[in-house]
């Protein structure tokens, strides 16, 4: 347990200020526009703040659901669209994905997390909390029987991907700056798609956890692209994060990891 701990907490470690996404979902081909809502779920003990977007020109659309890191999701005012995006949740609503985006920190009763202590020793409950909130977002109409794809951010993506090790149904990851989550993955998983995006300098996740989890997805023969962007550290550049959200989409869209 104690090799467990540590191995998790040295990706998860995260400081409160962080650059936003922006304007990078201007960046992004935008066929769909969305309806924004806010909602509270239960999760866990407690509830929490769930953001959606859903768009307009389709009845169903496949569901994208998207973990922020340890630092925190960005307050919003009751009812009102936030203007910057978190992960890029309206370039991917944009594309016609159906996006929920859980401030599930609050399902431990935290807006973040500053310490590998902290992180470490919630990471079981919050894996319970995401996974408690993924199960409620599938239950929206206008994603039943559609593909389920998580998108994560550091501890939303060490997150992740232990939820995709579990869950069956999700079809394909995308997540930036995090690793293999020791402790939380199958022996034998089933088939999924990851795509993994980290700083070549991040001192705050260092490359060889990605690396780790790079390696044992080709181990277990699953579809695995790892881009290292040189020159980029924990928090990706705006033109890095563009990219990269491009690559999801495409991922989500058509399961293609490289452009052929």
């Amino acid at each position: 347990m104690e090799r467990i701990l540590r191995t998790v907490a040295v990706g998860f470690l995260l400081v409160i200020v962080r650059p936003a996404f922006g304007d990078i979902a201007n960046q992004v081909h935008t066929p769909c526009t969305y309806h924004y809502s806010q909602e509270t779920w239960q999760a866990d003990k407690r509830q929490a703040l769930v953001e959606i977007y859903r768009p307009v020109q389709a009845q169903v659309s496949p569901l994208v659901f998207v973990l922020h890191g340890s630092a925190g999701a960005f307050s919003v005012r009751p009812g009102e669209e936030p203007v910057l995006d978190n992960l890029g949740e309206k370039a991917l609503a944009r594309t016609c994905f159906t996006v929920v985006f859980p401030h599930y920190l609050e399902g431990i009763g935290r807006k973040s997390l500053t310490s590998r202590q902290e992180i470490a020793a919630n990471f079981p409950q919050l894996l319970e909390v995401a996974d408690s909130l993924l199960a409620r977002a599938e239950t929206l109409l206008s994603v039943q029987r559609q593909p389920v794809f998580l998108f994560g951010d550091s501890l939303g993506g060490y997150l992740s991907v232990a939820l995709a090790f579990r869950r069956p149904e999700i079809a394909a990851i995308s997540v930036i700056s995090c690793g293999r989550p020791e402790g939380h993955l199958m022996e034998s998983p089933r088939k999924l798609r990851v795509l993994i995006s980290e700083g070549a300098h991040d001192t705050v996740v260092p490359p060889s956890e990605a690396e780790a989890l790079d390696r044992y997805c080709r181990a277990h023969g699953l579809a695995i692209e790892i881009d290292m962007y040189a020159g980029e550290n924990h928090y990706l550049s705006q033109g890095m994060k563009a990219e990269v959200l491009n690559k999801t989409v495409r991922l989500f869209k058509t399961g293609f990891l490289r452009q052929n």
